[in-house]
């Protein structure tokens, strides 16, 4: 699938007044006593977890998302149904059964398809999974007699991740290349659509409809399903559940060490898992996130960002790119004061206006104590991101004006030589995948 975007429109917050009844006393007790020990609370009592807001329009990519590397998958092709066995057959009889770094492409695999992969190959340990233009995930059916160590999930949407590596954080690096609105847990999407259609059947909800040629004699009602509030709502009754907090953590060690997150609703999607899956969250040494679009926080409020990152004392290395994605103003100016406290990397990319801010002056006084961030060991920090407003709410990235920029560089400069006399390495940012999508450092930012 071409680069695309959804265009979905995104109205205003509805009231709190639409969450149910009791949400606010509840909360606190459902989710897990763990997370609350160990990641802190993660939503403040005068905020709700949930939010009903249309989805974000979101960003797919056709581009692949290692080109970071110069290793080359084998790639296989699949339709995503359960009659495509004999060309599926056909097409991987010739491919090495000991392949090592397998990408499949179309569709997601449906299960008979995922039975005929499983048999032919038998050591994947790298696997990349590309949606397609239906932009589904069945990822229930990878094979676990395979050594996987990376998963990578490219364009799927608004589902619910099935796997044991994901869930029981089999896989030791998973990377979520524009995504959006993937889940944890609870029931597939089509799952919650059936329980809605039986709720309608049963009489305890009412079936919406729209209207087509309306006052013509062609006019008719289609019923109507909207997604995300019965998706909020699902997760909604999970985190409600009073026994959720009794749940044991899956058996077996948490082999997960490395989470990277692309785009669309990441730090979204990164607050879901750490709700849902607070163990293997904590076990991260490596967090790679990149939220510049402004499609951010349409399940989870923005808060629970800032509660969790400072709870996250096995993190080492920390590669964090953010755009003026933040409804508190306050928020990006004061991040240094929620990083995770034993980092030895940091990789900071976000907006040239933060420099302007009235907090600017604190981010230089916190890298002077040798206190802040003790172990770090390599910095890099890069201001060059920009947005200009347009109509209708949305903002347009595009580079940063010349002034502004050099105001944004000269910012830095104290924060760079203050970390050298700290005997810290002064770095550039990580390569990126090669994507028309992911715009990179503004190549100025070096110039001067």
């Amino acid at each position: 699938m071409g680069a695309s975007m959804s265009t979905f429109p995104s109205p205003p917050l509805l009231s709190h007044q639409h969450l149910p009844s009791g949400f606010h006393r509840r909360y606190r007790q459902s989710f897990p006593a763990w997370i609350f020990s160990r990641l802190g609370d993660l939503i403040p009592s005068t905020l709700p977890y949930l939010q009903f807001r249309d989805p974000p329009r979101r960003w797919t990519s056709d581009h692949h998302p290692t080109g970071m590397t110069h290793t080359t998958p084998v790639i296989v092709n699949v339709e995503g149904s359960s009659d495509h066995g004999s060309a599926l057959k056909e097409q991987i009889q010739s491919l090495p059964k000991d392949t090592k770094y397998l990408e499949v492409e179309g569709d997601t695999p449906s299960d008979v398809e995922w039975s005929i992969l499983g048999s032919h190959f038998s050591n994947v340990e790298r696997l990349i999974l590309r949606a397609g233009y239906n932009e589904n995930l069945n990822d229930k059916g990878i094979p676990l007699h395979w050594p996987l160590q990376k998963l990578e999930i490219v364009d799927s949407a608004s589902e619910v991740f099935k796997s044991p590596f994901v869930l029981e954080g089999r896989v030791s690096h998973l990377s979520l290349f524009f995504t959006c609105g993937l889940r944890f847990e609870g029931l597939t999407s089509d799952e919650i659509k059936c329980e809605h259609d039986e709720a309608i059947e049963r009489g305890d909800v009412q079936a919406e409809y729209i209207s087509l040629h309306e006052g013509t004699p062609e006019e008719k009602k289609l019923k109507f399903t909207y997604l995300p509030e019965l998706v909020s709502s699902h997760i909604n009754k999970i985190y409600a559940d009073p026994e959720r907090g009794q749940k044991e953590p899956p058996a077996g060690p948490v082999n997960l060490e490395t989470l990277e997150i692309w785009e669309n609703d990441a730090i979204d999607t990164f607050n879901r898992m750490a709700i849902s899956l607070p163990h293997q969250v904590d076990h991260l040494r490596t967090l790679r996130i990149r939220s510049t679009g402004g499609m951010d926080f349409y399940y989870t409020h923005e808060s629970v960002f800032r509660e969790v990152l400072p709870q996250l004392t096995n993190l080492q290395t920390l590669i964090l790119s953010v755009g003026d994605i933040f409804n508190d103003p306050s928020y990006l100016p004061t991040l240094y004061k929620v990083l995770p406290p034993n980092l030895t990397e940091l990789y900071f990319r976000g907006p040239s206006s933060l420099c302007q801010s009235t907090e600017w002056s604190e981010w230089v006084q916190a890298f002077e104590s040798r206190e802040f961030l003790p172990n770090l060991q390599k910095l890099a920090f890069v201001l060059d991101l920009h947005w200009e407003k347009e109509e209708n709410f949305w903002k347009k990235d595009g580079p940063a004006p010349a002034a502004l920029l050099d105001q944004a560089r000269s910012a830095c400069q104290p924060i760079y030589d203050i970390a050298k006399r700290r005997d810290i390495s002064v770095v550039d940012m990580p390569a990126e995948p090669k994507s028309a999508l992911l715009r990179p450092v503004d190549e100025r930012w070096s110039q001067g």
